[in-house]
């Protein structure tokens, strides 16, 4: 016969109340905070011993140096299942920082270190602010390009200051030297000739680099557009020489896309036509930076327009590029207009560019009888503009600004001014165009950013006519509307965009647009002033498409229904 003996369970204890006795620093809520051993909870003496040392770490922090349990007890009741905990705590005096030794630094002197930290005298230490503190004064020496150098606490020390005992940090700097890079090494540039990268890199003096100038080539190089991706450049050291290593990877930079649509014939035209866009856009030529970009596009049978630009990048060596462009409009048989363009932009500085702008613009009216549409005219005009961009990635920013304003004057000659003698048109009179571009980017959660943009243009002359005026309307001002739908002598437009990023380039959008222009009136030409005030909203995508960045939008005009409203599309350059 067998027989079963039945073990008695293991009492489990539960604390019934935490007592603190001796503490005047902190109070018994906050003790009460720096445990696990609560009230309720139960009692595990390994929990206990981390649940006092912790109490004496915070004393420590606090600069209660020498802070001790001097006491604890426990009272359990009668079947050890619950106890009482008195926790009684040696303060002792609270020890400050008296004095902080910084050694080993050449290049900034002691006070000024000292004045970058919040370790200092008067104040008790914590860790967690040395630690911060020896980040900063790493930080101040990496920018100064000794990315090698070293910060440490050597020692922590006591010492008698009268009746008070004080603490002394020692820290030691090791400098070290500063990095100079002997050799450039560039992988992935299949295409992109290694001068065109090389001339986007800036370098301290003697060749040296900082951690700065190292987050600031990658920026640099993935603006540029050429790559599809940038590695973080790394520094790597190879026998008696310093290396700089920049891994790239090619992206598409030729574009081309097109949308043709045919209008069949009606009864008053005996044949249908050809409308629509055409984009061709070459942005690294030969891998050579060099760029190229061709576009066309025909909106009813006798209005189209093309456009010729040439980017030729840092002229002879020197940073500074020289814009070409031609632009030709053939206006509903009224008039064919053309202008050809030269900016040279100099890049005073990685984020500002100071451009000097020449053009010569020549408007030819049709041969219509007893009808006015455009004098007979030419224009020279000359002028600057100041470009400041510190946007963190141009195809998809999430913090920075780029801010663009311009102005141009030319003297404007018409041709045919004595064949309106009764309305006392000049023959020579100046021309004056001026404009002001803002866009401000902010993110405020991850894969989020936000747009707020302010734009205007305004134009000046004694005479205005329709070859004169700003087009105004549409996917570059204020969508809901047809391109250009509105001509103006003045323009003023505001934008507010809420991003979500889907792709390192792509994002979709919600939007707000909203503008005023006004419309002088031409006496000849019968037209009363126009004023008005106008707004869109809507949605849109920006993708990275084979063919380049595609940008799509649906937006509603003041008034729209819901099917109202205009779809505005195309590629996205970056001339």
């Amino acid at each position: 016969m067998a027989f079963a003996m039945e073990l008695p369970s293991q009492t489990i204890t539960r604390i019934s109340k935490v007592n603190f006795e001796g503490n005047s620093v902190f109070s018994d809520k906050e003790l009460s905070n720096f445990i696990s051993s609560k009230e309720g909870a139960q009692l595990i003496e390994n929990q206990l011993d981390l649940d006092l040392k912790n109490i004496v770490k915070n004393y420590q922090s606090a600069g209660y140096l020498d802070c001790r349990i001097a006491e604890l007890r426990k009272e359990f009741n009668f079947d050890s299942t619950t106890v009482e905990l008195s926790i009684k705590i040696d303060e002792a005096k609270q020890v400050l920082i008296g004095d902080v030794v910084i050694t080993g630094n050449r290049i900034f002197t002691a006070s000024y270190l000292k004045g970058l930290i919040e370790t200092r005298p008067g104040v008790p230490l914590e860790e967690r602010a040395l630690d911060a503190d020896m980040k900063e004064i790493l930080n101040r020496y990496e920018k100064r390009g000794y990315t090698f150098a070293t910060v440490s606490i050597s020692n922590i020390e006591t010492y008698s200051d009268g009746s008070n005992t004080r603490l002394r940090i020692n820290i030691r700097v090791e400098e070290n030297d500063r990095v100079k890079i002997d050799n450039i090494i560039i992988e992935g540039n299949t295409a992109t000739k290694r001068e065109v990268i090389t001339r986007e890199i800036t370098l301290g003096e003697n060749n040296t680099i900082s951690r700065e100038n190292l987050l600031e080539i990658k920026r640099r190089l993935e603006n540029i557009g050429y790559f599809e991706s940038v590695e973080q450049p790394k520094i790597l050291k190879y026998k008696n020489s310093t290396v700089l290593l920049i891994k790239v990877r090619e992206g598409n930079t030729n574009t081309f896309d097109g949308v043709l649509g045919y209008v069949p014939p009606t009864q008053s035209e005996e044949t249908g036509y050809l409308t629509g866009l055409v984009n061709l856009s070459l942005r690294n030529l030969f891998g050579t930076g060099r760029k190229l970009e061709a576009r066309f596009k025909k909106e009813i049978k006798t209005t189209q327009e093309l456009e010729l630009k040439y980017l030729e990048p840092w002229l002879l060596g020197y940073p500074a590029n020289v814009n070409l462009s031609f632009f030709q409009r053939i206006e509903d048989s009224s008039f064919i207009k053309r202008d050809f363009g030269t900016k040279i932009d100099a890049m005073l500085s990685k984020k500002f560019t100071l451009s000097a702008l020449f053009s010569f613009e020549r408007v030819i009216p049709s041969l219509t009888e007893n009808i006015f549409s455009v004098f007979d005219s030419r224009v020279l005009a000359a002028g600057i503009e100041l470009r400041f961009d510190s946007r963190d990635y141009v195809y998809n920013p999430f913090s920075g600004l780029l801010y663009r304003t311009s102005y141009t004057a030319g003297q404007k000659k018409i041709y045919n001014a004595s064949q309106f003698t009764n309305y006392n048109v000049p023959s020579d009179f100046t021309v004056q165009r001026g404009s002001m571009d803002l866009d401000f980017y902010y993110s405020f959660f991850r894969r989020q950013s936000s747009l707020i943009g302010v734009h205007g243009i305004e134009i000046r002359t004694p005479r205005f006519e329709t070859a004169d005026l700003f087009r105004f309307g549409g996917i570059n001002s204020v969508r809901g509307y047809r391109e250009g739908q509105f001509l103006a002598s003045r323009a003023a437009w505001s934008t507010i965009e809420i991003r979500y990023s889907l792709t390192r380039k792509s994002f979709a959008a919600v939007f707000y647009d909203m503008g005023y222009y006004l419309r002088p009136d031409d006496e000849i030409s019968a037209i009363q002033a126009q004023e008005g005030f106008v707004y869109g909203y809507g949605l849109g995508i920006r993708i990275e498409t084979a063919l380049g960045m595609f940008g799509v939008s649906y937006a509603l005009g003041k008034g729209d229904s819901a099917l109202e409203g205009k779809v505005h599309f195309g590629l996205i350059n970056d001339f």
